[in-house]
C-alpha cells in the first residue's frame, strides 16, 4: 500500500490535472444529486467549506443551503493548541477572511455547536468505499469529530459527507487510531451513504 504522504501527493495531482470547467461542472453535479437527495432535505444545520486549490467547491451547495432557507456554516481553526475547528454561521455577504493556511473563513466568534450540526460536508483528499478518508495530514476534522468514533458511539450526528470528485477515489486507504470514518462520500457522479 502507497505511503500516506505519497498518495496525497499523487492524488493532488491528478485533482490539479482537472480544467478548471470540468471542477466546476463537477461541483454543480455534485449540488444537484445532494439536494434531491432526502440526506439534504432532512438537514437543517449543514456544514460546507470554502475550496483551497484543487478542491471541489462547495459553492453551489452554500447557495442551495441559501435558497432552501438553512443554516449554513463554515470552519474556523481554532487558535488554540488542540487546532480543532469551531462552526460558525455563514450568510449571504459575509466577510471573510484566510487563516494561517490561506483558507477562507468567516470573522465571526459566534460558533454553532459542533455536535448539533445535521450535515457536515467534508474535504479531502483521497477516499475509498469503506468510508475512510485521507486528509491533508493537519487532522484537523479528525480531532473536531473524535466524539464520533468509538463503538459505545452514542452521536447519531453530524452526518460526515466526504465531497471529492471521482478521480480522488482510491481502492483502499491505510487507517490510522485516530482518523474518523465518513458516513458517506458525494462526488459530481454519485452519493453514497457506508
Amino acid at each position: 500500500m502507497q505511503d500516506k504522504k505519497e498518495l496525497r501527493k499523487t492524488l493532488r495531482a491528478t485533482r490539479s490535472s482537472l480544467a478548471a470547467e470540468e471542477r466546476q461542472q463537477a461541483a454543480v453535479s455534485a449540488a444537484q444529486l445532494l439536494t434531491t437527495h432526502p440526506l439534504f432535505q432532512t438537514s437543517h444545520h449543514i456544514a460546507c467549506y470554502i475550496a483551497h486549490r484543487s478542491e471541489i467547491a462547495c459553492t453551489p451547495i452554500i447557495e442551495a443551503i441559501w435558497q432552501a432557507k438553512k443554516h449554513c456554516y463554515l470552519p474556523i481553526l481554532s487558535q488554540a493548541q488542540d487546532s480543532t475547528l469551531h462552526f460558525a454561521r455563514y450568510q449571504k455577504n459575509d466577510a471573510l477572511h484566510p487563516n494561517l493556511h490561506h483558507i477562507l473563513e468567516p470573522t465571526s466568534t459566534q460558533y454553532f455547536p459542533t455536535e448539533d450540526l445535521d450535515l457536515v460536508l467534508v474535504p479531502l483528499v483521497g477516499f475509498d468505499l469503506q468510508g475512510h478518508r485521507l486528509g491533508t495530514g493537519g487532522g484537523y476534522y479528525d480531532r473536531t469529530f473524535a466524539f464520533l468514533k468509538g463503538s459505545q458511539q452514542i452521536a447519531k450526528k453530524p452526518f460526515l459527507l466526504g465531497l471529492a470528485h471521482s478521480v480522488q477515489q482510491v481502492d483502499s486507504l491505510r487507517l490510522d487510531l485516530w482518523d474518523v470514518g465518513l458516513n458517506g462520500i458525494l462526488t459530481q457522479q454519485k452519493l453514497i451513504k457506508f
